[in-house]
């Protein structure tokens, strides 16, 4: 029960105020109209002296001779906006008259002007004849929409399904309202409008986007002028279909219309205006507009109050999508510049090390992302930003019994989450069958080298899905045909074998067998060891090798390879390889070669990246006089250039265009060197992260014995899960 009562005072020397008291009594006692008296204060806004006047004369307890003034308190309250103490003047006016119509009706407004819709709601239906249906209908509109709001709140704080309960039990109060005014006929009253709109709100909260949508859209096509807070909410559910550019649209008008209100501007919206802009890949207005956000929100609120002072927690979040504007849009540098910023002011920030973790990952740096998701984890629980990374990470990591099982806790407890829903794709999609195709054709006029006049290539492998975690089996075909000047070198080979995976190792074995020499069989064992995010050491052994040139084996020679290689990878832009292998023929040729690259990203972005290659090869063969190409000795230095343009984009897919040029110099033991070149075109179809299409053109000019010979040629490339 509410029994506060308006002040007393308000700052008046006790002298002043007694002068003045005394001489309002006096007035009154002549007047004999002291009720009249209090009212003229109240109307001419004169309050301290009207709450004067009825504080000395209300006396507790109340009589029945205080209802005048009692009834003049609840007016002045009233007239102050102090909601609170209106109800609980009503309150004591109806202890001394229960029924009394007036006092009735003016605590049920009270309570509900004072943002206690429910309770109004109870005080309205213990005297339903008090009131109106529409009135009884206003109440009940109000009571479900604050329900909505807490099971909106509830929805973000908790974990499970148990966090939609308060937003079941809302909307199944919402649609009860709505029918109550149809059935009142009163469909187009605001509290009808209101229920509608909040609707819009406990749908989305309940991830319920289509119908949201579609209730919008059918109070769109009626031409109804729909409040800021529904317009934010059709544009959270646009924003989970992935439809950006309509909620960059909702989120702008609501934003335009919540400034006449009194929290404007609303920060929540505008951190989602802004995920707006990056889900439509509008990187540069999105780095605009955060950029001006994270001038314009304080760091702090209340500022110099000792007590109430606290950290702005929208400054923070605003300060990591700062970060992610970079992020996003490729310019990691940029990004980890920011991040390492706000890590330095606030270095238990849960967000911004989830963040540091997501750029970790991106720059091809799993291990360090994972170690950074679990000390999140650590700290937090129930964070399932930090879940989702770990088990991504797995995926990348081949751990696929660390990612199966954050992911079963994951669909359990937030299965509507997008994030959730991609990684559990990923998963689905690396359980799958997995085929791999590299194939090419090419011309050469001049028929130099190993890849004669015209030659074609075409390389398949089919794997299956992952047997006992890590394990898969795999059947390779390898056809290749090239024309030479006197004889045709075919190649056809099939083998089958299999491939374990795991965070430290990569392994497969395959035996294989000739399809034109049905006696001809070969081995191959590949082993690579992932020490760390950096480095990679790489062990080959092929008994029949298909790096064979076309010639020798159209000889009946065959050629058996080992190989050691080492990676070094600094992140996504810098990266450095090195291979040495020694090659024995069964024409008694040995061969020894070596090379080593290095790759650098000079330009990174949204749109276009800009990467060089320098790679230097150089080898020696035993034999001088092969049937096939075979130079004593040679050396070559070649540099490219990687032109990348993303044409299109539409979350996990994207239309690629990338232009290769590249220039060096070949040296060939007995003759003189000479220049060497090559243009690829290329375009590239990702049609989700785990099915790529690509295929393009190549021109190649390369001196064979001093003959410059030039080739084009033709390629086909696909990844595809089955």
């Amino acid at each position: 029960m509410l029994f506060t009562l308006c002040s007393a005072t308000h700052g008046m020397s006790q002298t002043v105020h007694d002068a003045h008291v005394h001489t309002n009594k006096l007035y009154l006692s002549k007047a004999g109209h002291s009720e009249k008296a209090v009212l003229g204060l109240v109307q001419s806004n004169q309050f301290e002296e009207a709450e004067a006047i009825l504080n000395q004369f209300l006396q507790w307890p109340y009589r029945d001779r205080s209802l005048p003034l009692l009834r003049l308190r609840a007016k002045l309250c009233n007239r102050k906006n102090n909601f609170v103490d209106e109800a609980a003047t009503y309150h004591d006016i109806l202890k001394l008259t229960p029924n009394d119509k007036e006092a009735l009706r003016g605590r049920a407004f009270a309570t509900f002007r004072m943002g206690a819709p429910g309770l109004a709601l109870n005080y309205a239906e213990q005297h339903p004849d008090v009131f109106t249906q529409a009135e009884l209908l206003d109440f009940q509109q109000a009571s479900t929409g604050r329900s909505i709001r807490w099971g909106g709140l509830e929805e973000k704080a908790g974990i499970g399904q148990q966090r939609f309960q308060s937003t079941d039990k809302a909307l199944i109060q919402n649609e009860t309202v709505r029918t109550l005014h149809a059935q009142a006929h009163v469909n187009n009253s605001p509290s009808s409008r209101y229920a509608d709109f909040d609707r819009i709100v406990a749908l989305r909260d309940r991830v319920r986007m289509l119908d949201a949508i579609a209730l919008f859209q059918n109070l769109k096509k009626q031409q109804i002028n729909i409040p800021a807070y529904a317009l934010a909410a059709a544009a959270d559910a646009y924003l989970h279909q992935r439809q950006p550019e309509q909620a960059r649209d909702l989120y702008q008008q609501a934003l335009k219309l919540n400034k006449q209100d009194r929290d404007y501007p609303n920060r929540e919206w505008q951190l989602k205006l802004f995920n707006a802009y990056i889900d439509e890949f509008d990187f540069d207005t999105a780095r605009d507009f955060i950029d001006q956000l994270v001038a314009d929100v304080p760091p702090v609120l209340h500022k110099g109050l000792r007590g109430v002072e606290v950290d702005n927690e929208f400054y923070e979040e605003a300060r990591i999508n700062q970060a992610y504007a970079r992020i996003y849009a490729s310019q990691y540098e940029e990004g980890q510049e920011l991040l390492d910023k706000a890590l330095k002011t606030a270095s238990f920030n849960l967000g911004a090390r989830t963040a540091y973790a997501d750029l970790l990952q991106l720059r091809d740096q799993p291990r360090a992302a994972q170690r950074q998701y679990t000390s999140v984890l650590v700290d937090d629980p129930s964070n399932s930003s930090a879940a989702t990374g770990i088990a991504e990470t797995a995926i990348t990591l081949n751990d696929s019994q660390t990612a199966k099982h954050h992911l079963n806790i994951l669909t359990k407890h937030y299965p509507e989450n997008r994030e959730v829903e991609r990684v559990q794709q990923l998963y689905r999609l690396y359980r799958q069958p997995l085929m791999t195709v590299t194939s090419g054709w090419g011309n050469s006029p001049a028929g130099g080298g190993n890849r004669g006049t015209q030659n074609w290539q075409v390389d398949a492998m089919l794997h299956s899905p992952p047997l006992y975690r890590q394990w898969r089996m795999f059947v390779h075909t390898f056809n290749a045909e090239a024309d030479f000047n006197d004889v045709t070198g075919v190649r056809r080979r099939i083998g089958v074998g299999a491939d374990y995976r795991s965070p430290a190792w990569r392994i497969n074995g395959e035996v294989s067998q000739d399809q034109t020499r049905l006696d001809n069989y070969g081995v191959s064992l590949n082993a690579a060891w992932l020490t760390d995010d950096h480095w990679e050491v790489d062990l080959e052994f092929e008994s029949n090798s298909n790096n064979i040139p076309l010639q020798a084996s159209a000889a009946g020679v065959d050629m058996k390879s080992l190989k050691l290689g080492m990676n070094y990878i600094a992140n996504e832009s810098r990266s450095l390889s090195t291979n040495i292998s020694y090659n024995w023929l069964s024409d008694n040729n040995r061969r020894l070669e070596g090379g080593a690259n290095w790759r650098e990203r000079w330009w990174s972005g949204p749109v276009y990246k800009l990467d060089t290659t320098l790679g230097v090869f150089a080898s020696d063969n035993s034999l001088t006089d092969a049937v096939y190409f075979n130079p004593r000795r040679d050396f070559s230095v070649e540099a490219q250039i990687s032109n990348e343009w993303t044409l299109w984009r539409d979350y996990q897919r994207s239309f690629k265009n990338r232009l290769v040029m590249g220039a060096g110099n070949y040296w060939q033991k007995g003759f003189a060197s000479g220049m060497t070149g090559v243009v690829r075109y290329e375009h590239e179809w990702s049609l989700d992260p785990y099915r790529t299409i690509s295929y393009g053109a190549a021109y190649e000019r390369h001196p064979y014995d001093g003959v410059t010979n030039e080739t084009t040629s033709v390629f086909f490339n696909l990844t595809w899960h089955l």
